[in-house]
């Protein structure tokens, strides 16, 4: 039987830092997630949005992965924030890949910046910042979470389970056709959503590739991933 493909959004790093020298990159521990659930992960370097289409008919299902800020020109308003943390080439690929991935009906899952670059593009907009949802250590979690009763995310999590928080900005208005499926019981602050329609879509505020290995609850998201959405 072959393997369900995931292709995964990939950004780019400067190796040493100040060498000008760039890398494609992807958090490992996500790719790994794929692979353990049984999914074969093919990273997608930043390109030209005409290169979507092909990229996007390689895959059986798109990751869109976390990263900078989304520029808030997307969602229609200026910069308010003193920040360097956005890549334009980024958004603009990352956007025809969604475009072309919901026109060929292939299923997306978003997390963090991916979650809320998919409401934009979807018609959403975002806080361009928000304070308490920063945690200073990459491992470990955070805040627990509230969660909507008979939903995808309900399958997966128990209410109460503790996430991590790695974000600092947020979805503002939530995008036409999706429901909120998860909040911070702390402020509100969504933290899932999913799709309404036939179109499979799941996305998450938080980082389950950090907690799988500690965590069986996102260790299972991984495999619903591969295998059911």
């Amino acid at each position: 039987m072959a393997k369900v493909i995931v292709g995964i959004t990939g950004n780019e790093k400067e190796m040493p830092a100040m060498s000008g020298i760039k890398y494609v990159a992807v958090a490992k521990d996500l790719s790994e997630g794929v692979k353990q659930a049984g999914g074969l992960p093919i990273v997608i370097p930043i390109g030209n949005p005409e290169l979507a289409k092909d990229y996007v008919d390689m895959v059986d299902k798109l990751i869109l992965s976390g990263g900078q800020h989304v520029d808030p020109r997307f969602y229609g308003q200026e910069k308010e924030i003193d920040s360097d943390d956005y890549s334009l080439a980024r958004d603009q690929f990352e956007l025809a890949l969604i475009k072309e991935a919901l026109r060929q009906k292939k299923p997306i899952f978003a997390v963090c910046r991916g979650m809320q670059l998919l409401n934009v593009a979807l018609g959403g907009s975002l806080h361009q910042s928000i304070q308490g949802h920063w945690q200073e250590d990459v491992s470990g979690t955070s805040h627990s979470l509230e969660i909507r009763p008979n939903s995808r995310v309900s399958q997966l999590f128990q209410a109460g389970t503790q996430i991590n928080s790695l974000h600092r900005q947020s979805i503002k208005d939530l995008a036409p056709g999706l429901v909120a499926t998860a909040h911070d019981p702390r402020d509100g602050t969504i933290e899932a959503y999913e799709s309404q329609g036939q179109q499979s879509i799941l996305g998450i505020q938080w980082h389950p590739e950090f907690l799988a290995k500690n965590c069986a609850n996102n260790h299972r998201l991984f495999e619903y991933l591969v295998q059911s959405l």
